[in-house]
């Protein structure tokens, strides 16, 4: 019987190709073939939980097959979405669940209002939207990666004026010091030049927030046309928008990705429709079999391949301890023992501080540094289970390896803070 770490470089060693004959598969290419022709049709909520085929096929891609029969709880999650920090989806220690809210958002935005100046004297209140969560150290724009949203500010009762925002390997090119690596204050930098370069020039401002969001702001415009005058028509025609008060709005709404693209998320513009989506859920339907078949034969791969996949995306051990999958991984090659689902807030944070000093958790952004780490794991394992060890399901569904609703308070106060 082949080892976990020959098993796991044959596959990984050109996963596009393992990939590939995965989507050939009979009874993929069948299911493939009827979500991708059929997701089109699904508008509502409703709609995707009514088509059994649909649902479980969304459900198997984002990982949350053990799921399935939950239709009410998915329901919630589905219809509270993940636009806000306080929705359903995103107080939960599980992402899964979040990144399913995103890809079947069915259209949902985000949209703010300014204020009137509530005395003689007050300022009236701008309209200002912040990403409901913080930006990435870095994102890989260098493929098919973009982000694209839709800003949108009503300026006065009858004025209403918009800009379709593209980040992509086209739009930032020249733009950013390294494609593969675009920074946080190179995004807000690229989405405010874009919105100068538009209609909302003057009107709306972007940037990048103390706590590392993506935001936007309305502001004042004073252009008294070519003849610098107050008055005229045509050319001399005077621009004035006011930054605050109840007429000013921002909207943020969600526009299909271009040809071939794959959404990455920065904030906003990730809760595409369901139908925009579809290259995506099929690809990650097609890894997500991928790592379950391996999985039948050796536990040990399927591990391997799922923290291939999650690595890079890592920010903190607590990223980590946060999934069971995540967390047998760490501990094999650290040699930690599991832990109870009883554990307390300091052995939680004694236990991530050990796996930090352990783990290069930024180094596993470098695919060269990820593949040694999962090697030695494999090598690891395959020292420790000399036979093939049986799939072990409870892995893969959420915070199995530490007290879930001690993560859910965590992660609710960092929300609030």
């Amino acid at each position: 019987m082949t080892d976990t770490l020959t098993s796991y470089r044959l596959i990984a060693k050109d996963l596009p190709a393992s990939l590939a004959r995965k989507a050939a598969e009979p009874t993929v290419a069948r299911e493939t073939a009827y979500y991708e022709a059929h997701i089109g049709q699904v508008k509502t909520v409703d709609d995707l939980l009514g088509d059994q085929r649909l649902y479980a096929y969304a459900m198997k891609a984002y990982g949350l097959e053990e799921m399935t029969y939950a239709k009410a709880f998915m329901r919630k999650v589905l219809e509270e979405g993940a636009a806000s920090a306080a929705s359903f989806a995103n107080r939960l220690a599980d992402d899964r669940y979040t990144a399913f809210a995103k890809s079947f958002s069915f259209g949902q935005g985000v949209s703010a209002t300014g204020a009137d100046a509530a005395s003689f004297g007050e300022r009236a209140r701008a309209a200002t939207l912040s990403a409901p969560k913080l930006l990435a150290d870095a994102y890989d724009f260098s493929g098919r990666a973009e982000a694209s949203f839709l800003v949108e500010s009503r300026l006065d009762a009858t004025t209403t004026q918009s800009v379709t925002i593209r980040l992509n390997a086209q739009t930032l090119a020249g733009r950013v010091q390294d494609l593969s690596k675009v920074t946080p204050s190179e995004i807000a930098t690229a989405v405010a030049a874009q919105i100068e370069g538009s209609d909302l020039k003057g009107k709306v401002q972007a940037g990048l927030a103390a706590d590392g969001s993506l935001f936007f702001e309305t502001t004042a415009l004073t252009d008294l046309g070519a003849d610098g005058a107050y008055g005229g028509s045509g050319l001399n025609a005077d621009t004035l928008v006011s930054a605050g008060g109840a007429i000013r709005t921002l909207a943020i709404r969600n526009v299909p990705l271009s040809a071939d693209r794959t959404a990455v998320d920065v904030g906003f513009g990730t809760d595409l429709g369901p139908d925009t989506m579809a290259l995506t859920v099929t690809q990650a339907y097609l890894r997500q079999s991928l790592e379950s078949d391996a999985g039948d034969t050796d536990t040990g791969v399927r591990l391997a391949l799922y923290f291939a996949r999650k690595g890079p995306s890592l920010s903190s051990a607590y990223d980590i301890l946060g999934d069971a999958a995540l967390s047998q991984v760490a501990n094999t090659v650290i040699g930690l023992p599991a832990t109870s689902g009883a554990a307390t807030s300091e052995a939680l944070a004694k236990r991530a501080q050990l796996i930090a000093d352990k783990i290069d958790i930024a180094g596993l952004r470098d695919p060269a540094k990820l593949d040694a780490f999962l090697r030695r794991f494999a090598a690891i394992w395959d020292a420790q289970n000399n036979t093939a060890s049986a799939p072990v399901l409870a892995l893969f569904t959420g915070a199995g390896g530490i007290d879930a609703e001690l993560l859910l308070n965590r992660q609710t106060a960092r929300i609030g803070a």
